[in-house]
């Protein structure tokens, strides 16, 4: 049996929960409640061998998100090995720390995804408790026992694993460095190297120079984490994670490797997507080729009813910018939305752009 928890090979035997798993081999999987799917701590992003695994409990499908099932999402307290095989998981600890690592912005969008899902299952959540309350499996002292175990071996493992899984020091410095280049205040020590600074000359012409011109106004610059995984990330840890094992970094790769309809066919295969859906990412990958584009915007754009590069050079931007502050109020994709003027320019884009896909 191979388990791999957060790139870590663990022991493992047919019948054994995750969490279990993850718990004998001091893997960063969250234990709380016991294995008793409440505090949800335990939830694991399934990248490979889901096959392996048993079917989604009543736990789980009250607690989990559509979306979140369908990215492979699991309680490890609720999955057992049932066949063998490969099994690869990310816990939620882990993607939070590589997110913090490669691309701390990401964390916004992240943790407003993790907070929407856990407002859209909480009342089912909380009726399937008082369901297993009232039928008396959560009321035994061996439950409690549980609960109290998995807390007290919770504390000793972060205690003493902490130092080795999160680089604290690192992190901080990183972070605060991250800060200091983008916010736009001073931050205390923020100026302590200016005696190293230099004084240079600069000698002004007003000579207009030739065979160039000045844009009317700067074009920003989309802020990404330098990593082409990263750009990939926004699909979610599992897809991306396919992408990556089939030589897909990028955008731009993505969109190379899915021009044409017998091509993506192949794709699917090889990613284990649905060719609809793997049309649907290429589409956004393809709207992507607009300056200042991102596939989380144009995520919002595709729910906005706009998911192809022809379909953006026929609208009209007001129209579009009222359409997707509307969507973006109730899906929360954004945290920043594109200004009217930065419609304006996409859709003038969109117009002069070669058509690269094939239908």
């Amino acid at each position: 049996m191979n388990v791999i928890i957060n790139d870590r090979p663990c022991r493992a035997v047919m019948g054994e929960k995750l969490s279990r798993v993850a718990q004998e081999n001091q893997c960063h999987v969250g234990y709380v409640c016991g294995g008793h799917g409440i505090c949800q701590t335990c939830y694991v992003t399934v990248l490979e061998g889901g096959e392996c695994l048993s079917g989604l409990s009543d736990v789980e499908q009250a607690f989990l998100s559509r979306k979140q099932i369908e990215s492979g999402g699991r309680l490890a307290c609720q999955a057992t090995i049932e066949k063998e095989g490969t099994i690869r998981v990310l816990s939620r600890p882990e993607e939070v720390r590589r997110m913090l690592l490669s691309n701390p912005l990401s964390l916004l969008s992240y943790g407003a995804e993790m907070g929407k899902a856990a407002a859209e299952r909480f009342v089912p959540g909380v009726l399937n408790v008082i369901d297993r309350i009232r039928n008396g499996e959560m009321s035994s002292r061996e439950n409690l026992g549980d609960v109290l175990e998995s807390m007290g071996f919770a504390m000793q493992f972060g205690a003493s694993s902490a130092a080795d899984v999160i680089p604290f020091r690192d992190q901080l410095h990183s972070l605060l460095g991250f800060v200091q280049r983008f916010s736009p205040f001073s931050l205390p020590g923020a100026h302590a190297d200016t005696a190293s600074l230099e004084r240079v000359a600069i000698t002004v012409s007003d000579t207009k120079p030739t065979g160039s011109t000045l844009p009317k106004e700067p074009r920003p610059v989309p802020v990404t984490s330098g990593s082409g995984g990263s750009e990939l990330e926004v699909l979610g840890f599992r897809t991306a994670d396919r992408m990556t094992r089939a030589g897909i970094s990028s955008v731009h790769e993505l969109l190379e490797q899915g021009k044409t309809t017998q091509a993506r066919k192949l794709l699917a295969e090889r990613l284990d997507i649905n060719e609809k859906e793997l049309l649907s990412i290429i589409n956004c990958a393809d709207l992507c080729r607009i300056y200042g584009m991102t596939m989380k915007i144009a995520g919002l754009l595709e729910a906005s009813g706009v998911d192809t590069v022809p379909e953006l050079s026929h609208r009209n931007p007001a129209h579009l910018y009222e359409k997707m502050q509307e969507v973006n109020r109730k899906e929360k994709i954004l945290h920043t939305m594109p200004s009217k003027a930065e419609i304006e320019r996409w859709v003038v884009e969109a117009r002069a752009l070669p058509r690269v896909i094939s239908y």
